[in-house]
């Protein structure tokens, strides 16, 4: 039979286990959701260079952003910022948890 400190030891074990296991099931929820918006991101970038007024992406400079159609950029852009805060917020938290 086992003492009260082993099984202490043992649950504590367990949990830090089944805590483990949650973050990498989370991690790579998280990695999938984020190589899905960077195929959606990619698609709408190509789609808005062949889209613009019939204008070649080649013959676009910086001034094109000015347009009425550069919203697409902008989303692009706010996605990107939201993504990046998330994947910053997990890291911390991953790193934050070994403590």
């Amino acid at each position: 039979m086992r003492s009260t400190e082993e099984r202490l030891i043992r649950m504590h074990e367990r949990a830090a286990a089944i805590k483990r296991q949650e973050d990498k099931s989370r991690l790579k929820i998280l990695g999938s959701l984020s190589a899905a918006l960077l195929v959606c991101l990619v698609v709408a970038v190509q789609q808005l260079q062949t889209m613009h007024h019939g204008i070649l992406s080649g013959q676009n400079t910086g001034s094109s952003l000015l347009d009425d159609s550069a919203g697409g950029y902008v989303l692009a852009a706010v996605i990107a910022f939201i993504v990046g805060v998330t994947v910053t917020v997990v890291i911390f938290r991953y790193r934050n948890r070994g403590n």
